[in-house]
């Protein structure tokens, strides 16, 4: 497995200035900050990374971070947030031409590509340490990324699906049931599949197929 800290851009360590720091200074804390922590949980795992760890790996005070971040969660869910951003997985504009059944299949297939990588793996068993109760599974989701992917693939549902003949009475659901379908994938089939890669392609477009011709796609 790859060394995760290593896929962490890390900037020059921040060197604290006296006085109020200006809004590139506070942009250079909060980089040094989040890069910390990337590395810490990373390394450390949850449990074992504590705020005074991060505070000094990224060379600050701890009164600066709990400022920023008043409790592990909430550094965590930062974190998240920004690899979710470099993940990327729906933040692509619709293929002209590309029909609903197309989009979805391409998008599936990235969400599943993407979840079998070891950085992924390792930031949602990050979530699941954080979140770990049946009552926090939302949080968890919301951490990770879940209600983004599925707002997106609402909105496509309800743009794409009239241009392919559709007219979803609720988008929100049919996006639910495939998430709940390609979530399925992730976590009982993909920890022991050989051809991950592989695998994951055919699963998004049988998914999508289900999805689209129901048992006649058996």
């Amino acid at each position: 497995m790859p060394d995760l800290k290593q896929s962490i851009a890390v900037d020059a360590p921040f060197e604290p200035k006296r006085g109020r720091p200006s809004a590139t200074q506070s942009a250079a804390i909060e980089r040094a900050i989040r890069d910390a922590a990337a590395q810490s949980f990373l390394s450390a795992g949850y449990e074992r990374t504590s705020m005074e760890a991060v505070a000094a790996q990224a060379g600050v005070p701890k009164t600066t971070l709990y400022k920023r971040y008043p409790d592990k969660r909430s550094l965590l869910r930062a974190v998240l947030g920004d690899r979710i951003s470099a993940w990327g997985e729906v933040d692509q504009p619709i293929t002209s031409g590309e029909s609903l059944e197309q989009h979805l299949k391409r998008i599936a297939a990235k969400i599943l590509h993407r979840a079998t990588t070891p950085e992924v793996q390792a930031f949602w068993a990050l979530a699941s340490a954080a979140w770990s109760s049946s009552e926090e599974i939302g949080g968890r989701h919301e951490a990770i990324g879940y209600e983004k992917i599925m707002t997106q693939l609402e909105s496509d549902i309800r743009e794409l699906g009239p241009e392919s003949g559709i007219e979803a009475r609720d988008p929100k659901k049919v996006a639910t049931a495939l998430m709940a379908m390609l979530g399925g994938w992730i976590e009982f089939v993909a920890p022991t599949s050989k051809a991950p890669e592989i695998d994951a392609q055919e699963f998004a477009e049988s998914c999508v197929d289900l999805l689209m011709r129901g048992s006649a796609a058996w």
